[in-house]
């Protein structure tokens, strides 16, 4: 399926990428619009004591991270092809034993490469091709290669978007991730694997497998007082580790609703709710329910109290009862929530917490969210004993500022921002003895765009 996908896409992007003529013949445009951009991502990550899933730590790693990206688009009425391509690279001051991994041109590879079919019939865009793809907070779908961190997070997909109206949409997709990229890439990847050698393999699932799904999501915004989404999503997985008990192909079923009522003018409220079946018998839940107060005061503060629940199984983390993540192993709990798991592959969480908003200045924004960390199920001690549910207590703290609003209006950016984001997690009784260190996550990013 989806080498079908690409040789659509290159069919009609290929007349366009060819100029030995300058006048062309577009199926709905005179003249195509073409636009090219890209963006420079310079990060450094230090971080330490991070907790892990087997109730241990990791020590400490300081490190650069550099992504750069370009990107082509041609446009006309009803079509528009896009391409772009991404490479990073990273350097670590520590570990020792870290520093030959990733350097450039580690790698270069398709990150985008997609066709959209405006209107067909005045009804629904047609996307088909590699291409990011997020619904709603991104607690189902938002990541497609979580093996590489924040590089890439496409989809090998197909997607159809029905506009009923302006406020309401209907979304049917297929997708499919292969354990290696099957696209051309330059430069030798970091193999995950032990050894630590360098090659062509590189397994972006993260668990060795080959990744396909379907679903249908309804997007309905027509009523001020409440807008509601729903949703139901199909997963398979075929490879050679599995994340349930099956050695096996893994098939499970989503089905989900998502609300959000706003009381008045400041107060608003969210609540996400699944439920989840499939092979070995898995049944799952996962919850979401937050209210939030946003005054009209100075500095445009917002305060939500909230709480996620993921369902986990005494069996451990991987259990029949306990959330099988889907198209969205990715941090956005913040990293040491994520590093408690598997290739963030978040379950047996409740998570209350308190976050606040604010804007200090006029492109400066200020976000910091808080709460202790639980596992609902107690896991089993391979010595005999219980851990304890209490995971620790979470903090995280940003501050962006949007600089390109200070620059002169004829400079090459159009966009530069500049972050700092600080986590720190005090681990609990869940953590053994000699793995309750504090754990330290830390982000200084500087991001380009042109």
């Amino acid at each position: 399926m989806k080498r079908l996908i690409y040789v659509m896409a290159l069919a009609v992007l290929l007349p366009w990428c060819v100029k030995a003529d300058p006048v062309v013949v577009m199926p709905d445009a005179s003249s195509p619009q073409w636009d090219i951009g890209g963006d420079l991502r310079l990060r450094w990550v230090g971080q330490n004591n991070m907790p892990t899933e087997t109730h241990g730590e990791t020590h400490g790693t300081d490190f650069f991270r550099i992504r750069t990206r370009l990107w082509g688009k041609v446009t006309t009425e009803k079509l528009e092809g896009y391409l772009r391509v991404t490479n990073e690279f990273r350097y670590y001051r520590s570990p020792r034993s870290s520093k030959g991994k990733q350097r450039f041109p580690d790698v270069t590879l398709i990150d985008n490469l997609y066709v959209t079919f405006k209107d067909v019939g005045d009804l629904v865009d047609i996307k088909i091709g590699r291409q990011d793809m997020d619904f709603g907070k991104r607690r189902m779908i938002g990541e497609g290669t979580p093996i590489d961190g924040s590089r890439t997070a496409y989809f090998d997909a197909l997607r159809l978007t029905f506009k009923f109206d302006n406020k309401r949409t209907l979304d049917a997709f297929a997708l499919y991730i292969a354990r290696e990229d099957w696209m051309p890439t330059l430069g030798k990847r970091h193999d995950a694997r032990p050894t630590g050698r360098k090659g062509y393999h590189e397994d972006i699932t993260a668990y060795n497998q080959n990744e396909y799904g379907a679903g249908l999501y309804y997007q309905d915004r027509s009523s001020a007082a409440l807008g509601w989404d729903l949703y139901y999503i199909f997963k398979g997985e075929e490879g050679s580790k599995s994340r349930v008990l099956t050695t096996g192909p893994f098939h499970s079923h989503t089905v989900g609703t998502r609300l959000l009522p706003k009381f008045t003018e400041t107060l608003s409220g969210e609540t996400e709710i699944a439920v989840q079946v499939g092979d070995d018998n898995l049944f799952a839940a996962q919850v979401y329910a937050g209210l939030t107060y946003a005054p009209k005061w100075e500095m445009d503060p917002r305060f939500t109290i909230a709480a996620l629940y993921l369902s986990g199984d005494r069996e451990g983390q991987r259990g029949t009862h306990a959330w099988h993540s889907l198209f969205n192993r990715e941090t956005a709990l913040g990293d040491l929530i994520g590093a408690m798991y598997d290739a963030n592959d978040h379950c047996n969480l409740f998570y209350p917490h308190l976050s606040v908003g604010l804007t200090p200045a006029d492109g400066h924004t200020f976000f910091m969210t808080t709460g202790p960390l639980f596992a609902p199920v107690a896991e089993s001690d391979p010595a005999g004993g219980t851990y304890s549910k209490y995971r620790g207590y979470y903090l995280q703290a940003r501050y962006v500022i949007e600089i390109g609003q200070y620059l002169a209006e004829d400079t090459i950016f159009e966009k530069m921002q500049f972050r700092v984001l600080g986590e720190v997690m005090t681990k609990g009784d869940y953590f053994d003895d000699d793995a309750d260190n504090i754990g330290y996550y830390a982000e200084v990013q500087l991001v380009c765009a042109f």
